[in-house]
């Protein structure tokens, strides 16, 4: 994160205010007051993200001056497992799935926020931090909507072992066409990131 705002220093990153590093966990208190008055929202971090504020206390917030939440979540080692599960533990079923991604982002859009990107499935901190960079490069850099910034995470940005382009005539023995290495071939975490609300979300 700290590279990242040097690298986007001269769009006000000045303005930016939040909390880094592991040292240091912010309460749940320290972390509605960031939501509250935020113009946009970025995570970056292990295991789900309402697994630091219930859902009860989101869906009570008033969030309409934050237009955009990025949530980059559902990372896991071995300590945020065991720590995800002794808080699952004392938690109803109903309480466990207002966590899942699909919920967050309702509850997020019901509190005001126009764009909500966040992960469908768990991922590795590396490519969370490689897909914060992509989106956030977009949307502050090249000044690509929200959308757009989500979708240039599915156009080969990723790195994969393996490229590959399909040419339009097709083998005449197996009828499998031909691959041609020019294009990188997507892995299935180039489609995790998902954009709730507002597509055409531009930000100044």
């Amino acid at each position: 994160m700290s590279e990242i705002l040097g690298t986007h220093s001269q769009l006000s990153a000045h303005l930016w205010e939040g909390f880094t590093g592991s040292k240091y966990r912010p309460s749940m208190a320290e972390i509605e007051q960031l939501l509250s008055r935020c113009s946009a929202f970025i995570f970056l971090g292990m295991e789900r993200f309402m697994g630091n504020i219930t859902p009860a206390k989101l869906a009570a917030l008033n969030l309409s001056d934050c237009n955009l939440a990025l949530l980059f979540d559902l990372v896991q080692n071995s300590k945020s497992v065991a720590r995800q599960s002794d808080l699952d533990k004392d938690k109803s079923p109903g309480q466990r799935a207002l966590e899942g991604p699909l919920e967050t982002a309702l509850i997020l859009s019901l509190g005001g926020v126009g764009s909500i990107a966040l992960n469908q499935w768990h991922s590795s901190f590396q490519l969370n931090t490689q897909h914060m960079a992509s989106v956030l490069e977009g949307l502050l850099k090249d000044k690509l909507t929200s959308g757009q910034a989500v979708h240039s995470l599915r156009k080969g940005q990723n790195p994969s072992p393996r490229s590959a382009k399909e040419k339009v005539t097709p083998n005449v023995n197996d009828h499998v066409p031909h691959i041609d290495a020019q294009t990188p071939l997507l892995t299935p975490a180039a489609y995790n990131c998902v954009l709730y609300g507002l597509p055409n979300l531009i930000v100044p």
